[in-house]
């Protein structure tokens, strides 16, 4: 039976997929940990998630339903309001735990005081498993080159403030699985609801506002078959305008917040950066208006001579285009 103050909450938002979820919430109930409460967030599903049909004991299970599809990042916010555990896990319905998930956070938080945040490694499994830990594992080693870290006798990679500046550069996916103590929300915030790049947001902003480690274990099994909304074709527009919008934030924030100050020449960069990748993207398409007003805010938020070679680019196409 689960306590009314459960160690574990894990949030488990929903969206038309019964059969998923299922598989989801049973990697749950097979954890070697016991003391969990699992809340399951129905984003409007049609029809409703039957909590019945999961076949999961009731005192441990809560349903939280929205009327209408509000997308990921609320659905995580209303199972953070309504968690009760000390720390808060997140599964999306695609994936699944390993048996030992749950005991491994905990035991890494325990050994780690002071450790606020654990990111959790990843196994992927699917029909382009093989691709994506190939790609996964190589934007990994780069981030943790980045970022540095000191390996603990638990396991744990610890991280100082180089992490911030590398998940800038990229949030590679166990980056984007977290589990955090209750407490330590407050001082990160929720998940912003009207960001599309929501888990790599809430990243940054654990790293800047939280001690944060990483375990670097197979444990959370990240499913990859084309389900993703996000992942689908013609999605990289978008997820550039996201980049760039929570890089302008990042520095809009330490403009106006004093202990943020120190970071505002690496959020121009990273800002810069942000610009340039949109730049070069519409160029590439086609779109030469785009890429020089793109251009032009890169070299806003830092100057590079070594970018002159596609405003040349640029310039001469559009050029021609007349």
């Amino acid at each position: 039976m689960t306590s009314l103050s459960p160690i574990i909450t894990v949030i488990l938002p929903t969206h038309n997929r019964p059969t998923l979820l299922r598989e989801a919430a049973e990697s749950v109930s097979r954890q070697t940990f016991l003391d969990w409460e699992l809340i399951i967030v129905d984003d409007g599903s049609s029809p409703p998630v039957d909590i019945a049909a999961l076949g999961l004991p009731k005192d441990k299970v809560r349903l939280f339903r929205h009327p209408v599809p509000r997308g990921g990042a609320a659905a995580k916010n209303t199972g953070i309001a309504a968690a009760r555990g000390e720390i808060v896990a997140f599964l999306d319905d695609d994936d699944r735990y390993a048996p030992a998930y749950l005991e491994r956070a905990l035991w890494a938080l325990e050994k780690n005081p002071d450790i606020e945040v654990v990111f959790m490694g990843i196994e992927w499994f699917g029909d382009k498993a093989h691709w994506n830990s190939v790609t996964c594992q190589s934007a990994m080693d780069k981030i943790l080159a980045e970022a540095g870290g000191n390996h603990t006798d638990s396991g744990l990679v610890v991280f100082g403030d180089r992490l911030v500046a590398a998940l800038l550069n990229r949030v590679p996916m166990p980056f984007q699985r977290p589990v955090v103590r209750r407490s330590a929300i407050g001082k990160i915030g929720v998940y912003r609801e009207s960001c599309l790049l929501w888990d790599c947001d809430w990243a940054t902003w654990a790293a800047l506002r939280t001690k944060t480690g990483l375990l670097d274990e197979p444990l959370y099994q990240q499913r990859v078959s084309d389900q993703g909304y996000s992942s689908k074709q013609g999605r990289l527009y978008e997820h550039l305008q996201s980049a760039i919008e929570i890089r302008e934030r990042l520095l809009s924030e330490a403009k106006q917040d004093p202990s943020l100050a120190r970071w505002r020449s690496l959020f121009h960069a990273a800002a810069s950066n942000a610009w340039f990748d949109f730049a070069y993207d519409r160029c590439q398409q086609g779109s030469w208006r785009a890429s020089f007003i793109g251009w032009g805010k890169s070299q806003r938020h830092q100057l590079s001579i070594a970018r002159i070679r596609l405003l040349w680019r640029i310039a001469k196409r559009m050029v021609l285009k007349r």
